[in-house]
């Protein structure tokens, strides 16, 4: 899950540095809580260094999202390279990810919506980079239900994207284990859409 460092030679290692840095210290602390002297200590560079690739805090933040984006595209292509499984199957292999995923200890939730409750409306650039990631989460829904439904392919993905950001953030606020079975849900909910298309 290192899609930065497969391009090292496009990223200088310093920047790298500073940005796995401060990734690790937002999903644990938060942004407004995560000073720039601390992320300095924890990549070991100078203000200089840190200013050289980051004139601002902001500027960073947003170049982590980025990374943090980049890190689960990849991360997703390796979980559904699996060219026996038709797209139905791969949905619900991501849901059962998710799942794995709130057991962790080191769940924090999704980083683009902890980035974007805490600069709605106060800075376009990470705005802007939120929505983004989720545009494209959306956009890979969608690629994937074109091949369930070919109806109405763009709400069946609404529908499973409502659902999975919705456990995502009820997982963050209840720090426990799931006991509502997502794949199963999802599951439910591809069959209750095409049941309602077939109605129609």
């Amino acid at each position: 899950m290192d899609a930065l460092k497969q391009n090292k030679a496009l990223v200088p290692a310093k920047k790298l540095q500073i940005i796995e840095a401060a990734y690790g210290l937002f999903r644990a602390n938060g942004f407004y809580a995560t000073g720039v002297d601390l992320i300095m200590r924890t990549a070991e560079v100078s203000k200089r260094t840190m200013y050289k690739y980051f004139p601002t805090k902001n500027d960073l933040i947003a170049a982590t999202l980025d990374y943090y984006q980049a890190n689960y595209k990849v991360y997703l292509e390796n979980l559904l390279d699996h060219k026996e499984m038709n797209s139905r199957e791969k949905i619900l292999l991501i849901f059962t990810d998710a799942m794995t995923w709130f057991d962790d200890t080191n769940f924090h939730g999704c980083l683009a919506v902890n980035a974007m409750s805490e600069f709605s409306g106060k800075d376009d650039l990470i705005e802007n980079t939120c929505v983004n990631f989720k545009r494209w989460e959306l956009g890979m829904l969608c690629d994937l239900t074109k091949d369930i439904d070919n109806k109405q392919p763009i709400e069946l993905a609404h529908k499973l994207f409502v659902l999975l950001e919705g456990m995502v953030s009820i997982a963050k606020v209840n720090h426990s284990p799931y006991l509502i079975n997502m794949t199963q849900m999802a599951d439910e909910v591809i069959n209750l859409h095409l049941s309602n298309n077939a109605k129609s």
